[in-house]
C-alpha cells in the first residue's frame, strides 16, 4: 500500500512541475528550461514503476491468499 502512494505523489510532483514548465511559458514567454522537464520525466516514470510494483505485490498477495 505505501508503494502506491509513494507512486502516485511521484505522478503528482511530475504533474505540478509539467503545468509550472507551461505556466511560466505562457505569463513569462520563456521556458523554466529543460532541468524541469527532465525531472518531471524521471518522476513520472519513477511514479509509475512504484505504482506497478505496489500493484504486482498486492497480486501476488491475493493470488497466495486465494488458494486456501
Amino acid at each position: 500500500m505505501v508503494k502506491r502512494r509513494v507512486g502516485i505523489s511521484f505522478i503528482a510532483i511530475s504533474t505540478i512541475l509539467i503545468a509550472v514548465n507551461y505556466l511560466s511559458e505562457a505569463i513569462g514567454g520563456a521556458p523554466v528550461g529543460n532541468s524541469i522537464s527532465t525531472l518531471s520525466l524521471l518522476l513520472l516514470l519513477a511514479g509509475l514503476c512504484y505504482l506497478s510494483w505496489g500493484e504486482y505485490e498486492e497480486y501476488k498477495k491475493g493470488t497466495r491468499h486465494s488458494g486456501k
